[in-house]
C-alpha cells in the first residue's frame, strides 16, 4: 500500500515541505521493511543450500529495488533552487515505477522460493514420521517400542508444528477445512496407536488385538498422504477431487441460473435447466430412501420434488415463448414463473434442511449416555463373550444410523468447509465403530488385561469426542442456514 502512494501521487508543479517530508518517509519505511524481509530471505537462503543461490539473487534485486525508491524519493538529495514553491518530487517517475515493478517481481520470488522450502519440509518431516511408523510395525518387545514410540513422538510434534503453521496460511476455505480434518486424525490417532500397540505386543496371538492395531496404521497413512496432497495441490493417480454435489449447492446454482434468464433469456438451454434439476432431485433420494426419515418429512418432500417439475415445466414454456416475441405480458409472466420456482426450491431446501437436522438432533440426544460403550466395557470386563456380542450389534446398528445422519447433514451443511467436516465426521463413525468391536472382542478374550482396557477406553472416547463435535457442528449448521453466520467454518 506505501508503494502505491507513491506510484499514485499526483504531480502537481508545486509541493509543501510537509508533503515532500511525507513522500521521503514513505520511500525511507519501504526500504526498511524491504530490508527485514530480505534478511530472513538471506536467513533461509543460508540454511537451504540448493535453494541458496536463486533466493541470493531474489534478495540482492529486491534490496537493490528498495534503496533506489529511497534514493529517488529522498529530498535533500534534490537539487532545488531556493524558492521552495517551485520544489517538485522525483521527476523520474518512470523510475520508481520501474523500481517498484522490480521490487514485486522479486519480494514475490523469496516468497515463492520460501514457500518450496516450508513444502520441502513438511514432505521431509512426513517421511521420517513414516519411516518410524514402519518401525514401530515390527517391534516385537516393549523395551524397543517405547524407545521407538518417543522418537515417534518427536517426529508427530514436528509435522503438527509445520501443518498448522500451513494451515493457518492456507487461502482456500476447502483446503483449509481438509486439513483440519487430517491433522485431527493424526493427533487422535497417535494416542490409539499407542494403547493398541501395546495391547498387540501383550497378546501377541490374539486376531482382534492385531485386527485393531492394523486400522490404526491404516487410518494415519491415510491422513499423512492428504497432508501431502493438500500442500502440494496434488491428486494421487492425476485424478481429480470429484465430491458428491450437496442438495444445497445444487439448489444454490440452480436458482442462480434461473433468476439470470431475467438478464438473458438465451444464456443456457432449457435441457442444461432440466438435467440440473434432475441432478437435485436424484439427491432428495437420500432422504427419501432412509430408513430414518419421517414419514412426514418424506411425503413433504416428494410433494415439493414434484411440484418443482411443474414450475420448471411451466416456467419452460413462457421462456421459450418470450424468446419468440418479447411482449410485455409474456415477460411479466415470465418473472412470475421465476419467483415461483425460486419459492418451491426454497421450500425443498428448507424442508430436506428440516429432515436433516431433525434427525441429528433426535439421535445426538438418544445417544449421549453412551449405554452401549459402557455395556461393552462391562461385559468386556466380564469376559461375557455373548454378551459382547449382542452390544456390539447395537453398535453397528448406531454407526449405520450415524453414518447417515452425516450423509443428510452433509447435503444441508451450506458451506463448502461445513461439507468436508460432515464428510471427515462420517469417515470417523465408519472406521471408530469396527474399531472398538475388535477392541472389545480383545478385552473379552482377555478380561484381566489392563492394556486391553485401556485400549478399549481410548477408542471409546474417540467416538465420544466424535459425537460431541457433531453438536457443535450442527448448531454451525443451523446458524448458517438461519444466515447467523458467515463462510467460516469450524477447524
Amino acid at each position: 500500500s506505501q508503494i502505491t502512494t507513491l506510484i499514485n501521487h499526483k504531480d502537481k508543479p508545486k509541493r509543501s515541505d510537509k508533503t515532500l517530508q511525507a513522500i521521503q518517509r514513505v520511500g525511507q519505511a519501504v526500504n526498511l521493511a524491504v530490508g527485514r524481509f530480505v534478511t530472513v530471505g538471506e536467513a533461509i537462503a543460508n540454511e537451504n543450500r540448493e535453494l541458496k543461490e536463486e533466493m541470493s539473487v531474489a534478495c540482492i534485486e529486491a534490496r537493490r529495488a528498495g534503496e533506489t525508491i529511497a534514493q529517488l524519493t529522498d529530498v535533500a538529495s534534490l537539487d532545488h533552487p531556493e524558492s521552495d514553491s517551485h520544489i517538485t518530487i522525483f521527476t523520474d517517475k518512470t523510475g520508481v515505477v520501474k523500481a517498484a515493478r522490480l521490487l514485486l517481481s522479486s519480494v514475490t520470488k523469496v516468497l515463492v522460493l520460501a514457500d518450496r522450502i516450508v513444502i520441502k519440509q513438511i514432505i521431509t518431516s512426513r517421511n521420517k514420521v513414516l519411516a518410524t511408523m514402519e518401525q514401530l510395525e515390527k517391534v516385537s518387545s516393549f523395551q524397543e517400542f517405547v524407545q521407538i514410540f518417543s522418537q515417534f513422538g518427536n517426529e508427530m510434534v514436528e509435522f503438527a508444528h509445520l501443518t498448522g503453521d500451513r494451515q493457518n496460511d492456507l487461502k482456500d476455505e476447502k483446503k483449509k477445512a481438509r486439513m483440519a480434518a487430517s491433522r485431527a486424525v493424526l493427533e487422535k490417532c497417535t494416542m490409539m496407536l499407542l494403547t493398541a500397540s501395546k495391547t498387540c505386543l501383550r497378546h501377541p496371538d490374539c486376531e482382534s488385538a492385531r485386527i485393531n492395531k492394523d486400522g490404526v496404521f491404516h487410518r494415519m497413512r491415510l491422513a499423512l498422504e492428504q497432508v501431502i496432497e493438500i500442500v502440494t495441490d496434488s491428486r494421487p493417480n492425476g485424478e481429480n477431487e470429484m465430491a458428491p454435489i450437496s442438495i444445497y449447492s445444487g439448489i444454490k446454482e440452480f436458482k442462480n441460473k434461473v433468476e439470470g434468464l431475467r438478464e438473458n433469456l438465451y444464456f443456457l438451454s432449457k435441457e442444461n435447466l432440466s438435467t440440473m434439476l434432475e441432478v437435485i432431485l436424484e439427491h432428495t433420494e437420500d432422504f427419501t430412501d432412509s430408513a430414518y426419515t419421517s414419514h412426514e418429512h418424506r411425503e413433504h418432500i416428494l410433494e415439493l420434488s414434484k411440484q418443482a417439475k411443474m414450475e420448471l415445466e411451466q416456467l419452460v414454456s413462457v421462456w421459450m415463448q418470450a424468446q419468440n416475441q418479447k411482449t410485455k405480458d409474456l415477460m411479466e409472466d415470465l418473472e412470475v414463473a421465476i419467483l415461483k420456482t425460486c419459492q418451491c426450491m426454497n421450500e425443498l431446501k428448507r424442508e430436506v434442511h428440516s429432515a436433516a437436522t431433525s434427525l441429528a438432533a433426535d439421535l445426538l440426544k438418544y445417544h449421549t449416555d453412551h449405554m452401549v460403550l459402557k455395556a461393552l466395557k462391562i461385559t468386556g470386563v466380564e469376559g461375557n463373550l455373548e454378551a459382547v456380542a449382542e452390544y456390539t450389534c447395537k453398535l453397528s446398528e448406531q454407526k449405520e444410523q450415524l453414518v447417515e445422519m452425516c450423509r443428510l447433514l452433509r447435503h444441508v451443511s451450506g458451506t463448502e468447509p461445513l461439507e468436508i467436516t460432515c464428510i471427515h465426521a462420517e469417515d470417523t463413525f465408519q472406521v471408530t465403530g469396527p474399531q472398538i468391536i475388535s477392541a472389545a472382542e480383545t478385552l473379552a478374550l482377555h478380561p484381566s488385561s489392563k492394556i486391553a482396557k485401556e485400549n478399549l477406553e481410548v477408542f471409546c472416547e474417540a467416538w465420544e469426542s466424535q459425537l460431541s463435535d457433531m453438536s457443535m457442528l450442527l448448531r454451525e449448521i443451523n446458524d448458517v442456514f438461519e444466515g447467523r453466520r458467515g463462510k467460516n467454518a469450524m477447524y
